[in-house]
């Protein structure tokens, strides 16, 4: 009978109906299998699921280092971004001659295997609960076919003061087609001041952030709940899913689900060394999600990063089953979001290419050999 994982509740008092994401998609998709805890597994209920996770997850992607790398990117292609700007704030010189360039928000593209800042047209405005949303132009006509989001945005940017909206954009047609959109919305956008930059060809900058960044309960649950939804998968492949409502992971799943229990007791490190051998000694961070469980201690730990970002949480996930302890115990993989491809932790597994394959190398006794 099909019983949910965090709740603990089964078919007779909740349904099982939507699909659960390992990786939130907001970070990223993956080809040929995209690791899903679906509705017929009866892993996560309809509630966990929508009413409990999606709006963490929500908060997750504007609030957070990740989450906002994730938008930034446009890995969604919704051509538009939210932060709130209270667990996760950017300060930014971006390096073009004026401070007010440094308001613009820059999106990132992959360019010759690196990160690069990428310059878009685009709107900006404040958020009256804090933070800021950011719309291409394509966004805004995109938003202008559905008439409840019409109609809420053009609510929104009524409220604004002028000094609260500001475009950026590459010539001056452009920022009139921005200025014309806006009054498709019932704006009438003034402009304070005009500024414009000009490149050579050729011509390169540099864009420095700092960043400051706060884990608090939401986000932990976030990432505790990716730690144990790829646990839980693991052993769904290794048809061992019984594990997981054994009271050696109630104070995860409590966490993850309730918000009991202290963070610190979950979210027991976070440093910025790297997980993969590969990567310490190339001083280079893999540009992927990087997430691995194995033993400790009589505990088990999953450790996890994303894009490569300096930030490697050590979750504890549980107290060792006497049925895990084996020395192949363990599990690891890398998602590339930018590929949009699975690779496993292991120096002799060859690289798969069909779902079955890729499958496969998820388990709970595939002992990695290329992580520490």
């Amino acid at each position: 009978m099909p019983r949910c994982i965090y709740c603990l509740q089964d078919q007779t008092a909740v349904s099982f109906t939507k699909r659960e994401h390992v990786i939130p998609v907001s970070i990223g998709s993956f080809l040929p299998l995209y690791p899903t805890l679906l509705a017929r597994d009866g892993l996560v209920c309809d509630i966990c699921n929508g009413e409990v996770f999606s709006p963490l997850e929500v908060n997750f992607i504007e609030d957070t280092m990740e989450g906002v790398y994730g938008q930034r990117l446009n890995l969604q292609g919704r051509s538009s971004v939210t932060m709130r700007d209270k667990n996760f704030k950017i300060e930014r010189m971006a390096g073009l001659g004026d401070k007010f360039f440094d308001e613009m928000f820059f999106f990132l593209k992959v360019q010759d295997d690196k990160v690069v800042p990428h310059l878009r047209d685009q709107f900006k405005m404040k958020r009256r609960q804090g933070g800021c949303r950011i719309f291409l132009p394509e966004a805004l006509e995109e938003i202008k076919k559905n008439p409840k989001d019409f109609a809420k945005l053009s609510a929104d940017l009524k409220k604004l003061d002028q000094k609260d909206m500001a475009i950026f954009a590459e010539t001056r047609e452009k920022v009139d087609a921005i200025i014309a959109l806006l009054n498709d919305y019932g704006v009438t956008y003034k402009e304070k001041e005009t500024k414009g930059r000009k490149f050579e060809e050729g011509e390169t900058f540099v864009l420095e952030e700092n960043y400051s960044c706060t884990v608090n309960h939401d986000v932990g649950r976030v990432l505790a709940k990716i730690a144990f939804n790829y646990f839980a998968y693991c052993a769904l492949q290794s048809g061992k899913t019984d594990l997981l409502y054994s009271s050696h992971f109630d104070a995860i799943r409590k966490f993850a689900h309730a918000d009991v229990g202290v963070l610190r007791d979950i979210i027991v490190s976070i440093a910025e060394e790297p997980i993969l051998h590969e990567e310490q000694a190339k001083k280079q961070r893999l540009h992927a999600h990087v997430i691995n469980f194995l033993p400790e201690d009589g505990k088990i730990f999953v450790r996890m990063t994303f894009f490569g970002r300096p930030a490697v949480y050590k979750i504890l996930l549980g107290i060792l089953p006497p049925e895990l302890a084996s020395d192949e115990f363990g599990c690891g993989h890398a998602f590339s979001p930018f590929g949009q491809q699975i690779m496993q932790l292991t120096q002799k597994q060859p690289i798969p290419q069909t779902e079955d394959q890729v499958r496969a190398t998820f388990g709970l006794f595939n002992r990695l050999l290329a992580v520490n």
